[in-house]
């Protein structure tokens, strides 16, 4: 159960954690703008990254490659810099094409360097470099090879193409050495959040005493930027930590997702979060609702409009926890939707004429899973948030392992991607796409009865 409503043993009556809550969004800033910055790369050189490696534009910018002499169009991303140069620029040779060394040091040489064909030019500069991607002329305006595409590319994606080949050869992405690997947890200095650090401390003890990831050690680590996120807490509202990972462009897993949508490539969500736990109330409702949201989850509300009726008078409740109160003595609503996290002890009151219902994450545990939990960990309190921190770091695990000893952080995201119903024992099979970004959109919904919570039939 996610943080803004727990069930009690006396009765399944629902009870606030506004302290834990409060404790969480506080952890969670004061990680996140403490975590050292990058010695990496910039947000124009991983973006420049994304294109030479993909082909494709962050911003969505559709980059079309030229090819041949009559300019046939093809999309980028079906003739990627990388298809050719390989991952560190220096080319590799196919059907008896060299491709040219791209690394800064050769493109920049101080002195007149002869092409494939013996023909010699002057060295590269970031504008010659533009101008050869573009037009497909070497600083003497020399045509390229003809099996050197030309890119039509807006200028912002050349310059920050060209921003990334300056560190081709050089950018071993943060938190990775030969001989370790720095991942990083991101939890508040709660009771919970070291529940959530010993159980994952626990689960990587296990891989290094087994000889590690392709013999590198996994160590966690607070004070450097991580190559990944194993674990990081989300609260209600909170989107500082989403934004960090796509900015800096960190692979993350997280319990559950606030801000964003599917657009953000470096963050991974486990189990359902506000947004799908309102789609499924909204389902369970079976009509259109008015949403009441906030500054935090206006994006939620704006991705949930085709459902929303401003006269409806069943309630989707997307706001403070602190507001709930008042909504429910007003009687207004007919039905109230509450996603869990921003549920409150106000519902255990509820006027008989108002019906509520609350969604939160399906679970699924089975008996492999809890026995592996228990061996890692002694405690019993906080079992829920401890076995999906447990199931990110199974699934980090496997996603390096399938990565291999090359591994970086964009073939990470990319093996990511492939998971197709991973099981984890632990939270119900995860499926993550490059257009799907929560692994597990089941919920359960629950309905408030004489301030019980039952499951809906």
């Amino acid at each position: 159960m996610r943080p803004g409503l727990a069930c009690s043993k006396e009765g399944g009556r629902p009870v606030r954690q506004a302290d834990e809550t409060s404790a969480l969004l506080l952890g969670a800033f004061v990680l996140v703008t403490a975590l050292p910055l990058s010695a990496g790369l910039t947000p124009e050189e991983l973006r420049g990254r994304q294109i030479y490696r993909s082909g494709e534009s962050p911003s969505g910018t559709p980059i079309v490659a030229l090819v041949g002499t009559e300019d046939l169009e093809l999309p980028a991303t079906s003739l990627p810099c990388m298809s050719c140069h390989g991952r560190d620029g220096r080319g590799k040779q196919e059907g008896g094409i060299s491709p040219s060394n791209l690394q800064w040091s050769s493109l920049t040489r101080p002195y007149s360097v002869p092409n494939a064909s013996g023909r010699a030019h002057p060295p590269y500069t970031p504008t010659l470099v533009k101008r050869a991607i573009t037009m497909g002329r070497d600083p003497a305006k020399q045509r390229l090879h003809v099996a050197m595409p030309r890119y039509r590319i807006s200028m912002r994606d050349a310059d920050d193409l060209v921003a990334y080949m300056a560190r081709i050869g050089t950018d071993l992405d943060p938190g990775l050495t030969d001989a370790e690997i720095t991942l990083g947890v991101l939890v508040p200095p709660t009771a919970e959040g070291n529940a959530i650090r010993e159980t994952v401390a626990a689960w990587f003890e296990r891989v290094n005493a087994g000889g590690g990831i392709y013999g590198r050690r996994v160590r966690l680590s607070d004070d450097r930027e991580p190559f990944a996120i194993v674990y990081a807490q989300t609260a209600a509202g909170a989107s500082d930590i989403e934004e960090m990972a796509a900015t800096r462009g960190i692979p993350t897993i997280a319990p559950f997702r606030m801000g964003t949508g599917d657009t953000n490539r470096y963050l991974f969500a486990l189990v359902a979060g506000v947004e799908e736990q309102s789609l499924a109330l909204i389902e369970a409702a079976g009509t259109k609702v008015r949403i009441i949201s906030d500054a935090r989850t206006a994006g939620i509300a704006a991705r949930l409009a085709a459902h929303s009726d401003p006269a409806s008078r069943t309630i989707l409740f997307l706001s403070n926890p602190d507001k709930l109160a008042a909504l429910v003595r007003s009687g207004t609503a007919g039905t109230i939707l509450i996603p869990a996290a921003f549920a409150s002890d106000a519902i255990v009151s509820t006027p008989r004429a108002t019906r509520i219902l609350v969604a939160m994450p399906a679970a699924e545990v089975t008996r492999r899973g809890a026995a592996e939990l228990d061996a890692l960990t002694s405690s019993r309190a906080h079992r829920t948030p401890s076995a999906t921190a447990l199931a990110a770091a199974k699934l980090l695990t496997r996603a390096l392992e399938r990565a291999g000893r090359e591994v970086d952080r964009e073939t990470l995201v990319d093996i990511l991607d492939t998971f197709q119903r991973e099981p984890t024992e632990l939270t119900p099979p995860v499926t993550w796409t490059s257009t799907r970004r929560v692994g597990s959109k089941e919920c359960t919904v629950l309905r408030v009865t004489e301030g019980k919570l039952q499951k809906l039939p």
